[in-house]
């Protein structure tokens, strides 16, 4: 997988001659984006399997990027993926239909895309073409569920709305005479008509597998690929016992993997003639040559395909992929149905569940991390008096945020009080105990661009709030003394697209450091504060990592730096006092811990609905703002407790 070329290197780089004169003279600041581009995709690697290190592959994928920026286009990529779900439903996949493993891999897949528009304005959207009806019959997979599942992943995508995903259907890019619009009847009827279709028009004659996967990395790559996952997929379809030994098993399997492999050389080059100009991404292993192996699902397993193995979330929000028999055989997990079909599996906590004698709860899993928690008998259902703040207050600790959305009576000023004094003890400030946080132009009541409509800085609250220490000498200093929690009502929705508040759990944020910067390293470092706002406060010797006082889990200490060039009100400077110390500068950790906070992977972006309630551990979790129009309607209510 292509790294990111600094721009220093590129800037001398020996591009081909064909690629320069293509591309013709460099602008810097095009391949400083571009460049830029690349390094969100390697984010998104597939880890196992052969990846490319040669410059020259760096390049071809880096003059496509640069092509589209120069010219202020979208960056448009395409990916041959989710085809039907694998036919194993005993031990592999928990049904024919998507279900949570599909919907966090288009969440990363739309997060990949939100990425790059988060540096580029034109933004990017992926094409999904799915290759369902290319290999369903080899797998004894009926034309009709392969139109069911596609047909679920559209509904989904609309539901969750993934705005960057795009769906592409076999019809689209081989020429057959079927009706522009399909339902379920046509499309089953004409199924064998678009694989004919496709074989005719883009199969080689002269495709000889067997050399093939003996010369090719790349085919001997998906190959290999193809047996594993088939031997799963086809021990039921298929069974071992009489009449048919593991060895001629085997050697179906095998024969099977072979006919995908003369398909898939047809639809790959169909897809590069009616996508020629696409990106191309591949969920195999590859070298990384002529496409970008990429992660569907953010997971650290080797099951990295939704359609071929089932999801689980730890009570931390971290996932898990493996085959339904694991979780099935794991007392530790447990089975969620969502929509009367089975979904997901999850830690066992008694913390998920609350009001059983008012018809319960459901906690959903929030993309990257967080929880959703509804009332199981439907909206307003339950009130803000049923919320259990003991257990909501628990799980805060492990899993930030938790939003509480359609509980009743939520935007009662008396009510929310009294649940914030359940929670713990709140803990007033300059302001008062409750914080309206909503456009105030230019009055900051001396709390900078809080109570503003621009970008916020990441940051954890309080830090600001200080008293003074005495040392041996005698002499002062600033002791910052943030609380624990914060507890939100949201007294209006949010403007759509805009104005999200964003969380960054220290869980993921860990889980995402890069290698030179690992956690052993950000443990022995401080920093300092200083900014003009709140009475010109300088804080020195903040620890970068503490451990959480409940939990013992590491977590981030930290104020993402904020520049008088992004913003209006007053700059935010911070320096690591002893980076040099550690083999390290300041400017090299800030920049990347300011990177992970706002790496979709990591950084949940909450849109508020109004009467949503949220509840966040101020220690697990750092959080920020996006900006919104002024003086629009937005606006929160606000308390710290302990």
């Amino acid at each position: 997988m292509p790294s990111v070329l600094k721009l220093d290197t590129a800037d001398g780089l020996a591009f081909p001659t064909s690629l320069t004169e293509k591309l013709g003279k460099l602008e810097p600041a095009h391949l400083e984006t571009a460049s830029g581009i690349l390094s969100i995709l390697s984010r998104y690697k597939l880890a196992r399997g052969a990846t490319s290190t040669k410059t020259h592959n760096e390049v071809i994928f880096l003059a496509q990027i640069y092509a589209r920026v120069a010219a202020a286009e979208t960056i448009l990529m395409c990916l041959p993926a989710f085809p039907f779900k694998s036919p194993n439903t005993c031990t592999k996949v928990l049904g024919r239909l998507p279900d949570k493993a599909e919907e966090f891999a288009l969440a990363h897949l739309n997060g990949l895309c939100a990425a790059i528009g988060d540096i580029y304005e034109p933004g990017a959207r992926l094409m999904i073409v799915s290759d369902g009806l290319v290999y369903n019959d080899l797998l004894g997979v009926p034309d009709k569920d392969v139109w069911a599942y596609g047909e679920a992943l559209r509904v989904l995508r609309t539901r969750k709305d993934f705005q960057h995903i795009e769906f592409c259907r076999l019809k689209d890019i081989v020429h057959v005479d079927v009706p522009n619009e399909l339902d379920e009847i046509r499309y089953v009827a004409n199924a064998t008509n678009f694989r004919h279709a496709l074989l005719k028009q883009f199969s080689r004659p002269d495709f000889d597998v067997s050399l093939r996967i003996s010369e090719d990395e790349d085919t001997c790559l998906t190959y290999r690929g193809y047996i594993k996952f088939l031997e799963t997929d086809l021990q039921n379809v298929y069974p071992v016992g009489e009449g048919r030994s593991k060895s001629k098993y085997k050697r179906g399997v095998e024969y099977i993997a072979r006919q995908m492999l003369i398909r898939g050389d047809a639809f790959a080059r169909a897809v590069r003639e009616r996508f020629p100009d696409r990106l191309r991404l591949s969920i195999h292993a590859s070298t990384g040559e002529n496409k970008l192996s990429i992660n569907l699902l953010p997971t650290d397993t080797m099951f990295t395909t939704p359609w071929h193995c089932s999801i689980a979330f730890r009570l931390d929000g971290t996932t898990i992929t493996g085959h339904r028999s694991e979780f099935d055989a794991n007392d530790s997990f447990e089975l969620v149905y969502e929509d009367n079909r089975p979904s997901y599996f999850r830690e066992k906590s008694d913390l998920l569940s609350w009001a059983d004698e008012r018809g319960g709860i459901i906690c959903e899993p929030l993309y990257p991390a967080g929880l959703l928690i509804r009332p199981a008998a439907g909206r307003r259902t339950l009130s803000i008096r049923d919320v259990d703040a003991a257990k909501v207050r628990v799980l805060s600790q492990v899993n930030s945020p938790v939003v509480l959305r359609s509980f009743s009576q939520t935007r009662n000023w008396d009510l929310f009080l009294d649940k914030a004094q359940g929670f713990g003890v709140p803990t007033p400030w300059k302001f008062g105990l409750v914080l309206e946080i909503k456009d105030r132009g230019a009055d900051t009541r001396g709390l900078n661009n809080v109570l503003s409509a621009e970008w916020m800085p990441f940051h954890y609250d309080g830090l600001f709030k200080t008293e003074k220490g005495v040392r041996e000498d005698g002499s002062e200093y600033l002791v910052s003394t943030p609380p624990s929690f914060q507890f939100f009502a949201a007294v209006t929705e949010s403007p759509k697209k805009t104005g999200y508040t964003l969380f960054s759990s220290s869980t993921m944020v860990f889980k995402y450091l890069p290698a030179h910067l690992p956690l052993s390293s950000l443990r022995p470092l401080t920093w300092t504060v200083s900014t003009s706002s709140f009475n010109s406060t300088v804080i020195r010797g903040l620890p970068l990592v503490i451990d959480h006082p409940a939990t013992g889990r590491p977590c981030l200490r930290f104020h993402e730096p904020w520049p008088q060039s992004k913003t209006r009100f007053e700059a935010t400077h911070i320096t690591i006092d002893n980076a040099a110390a550690h083999d390290t500068d300041s400017t090299t950790v800030c920049e990347a811990l300011t990177s992970l906070l706002h790496d979709r992977r990591v950084a949940y972006y909450h849109s508020w609905e109004k009467g949503d309630l949220l509840v966040s551990d101020n220690i697990l979790a750092m959080h920020a703002r996006s900006n919104f129009m002024a003086g629009c309607d937005r606006e929160l209510w606000r308390v710290h407790f302990d």
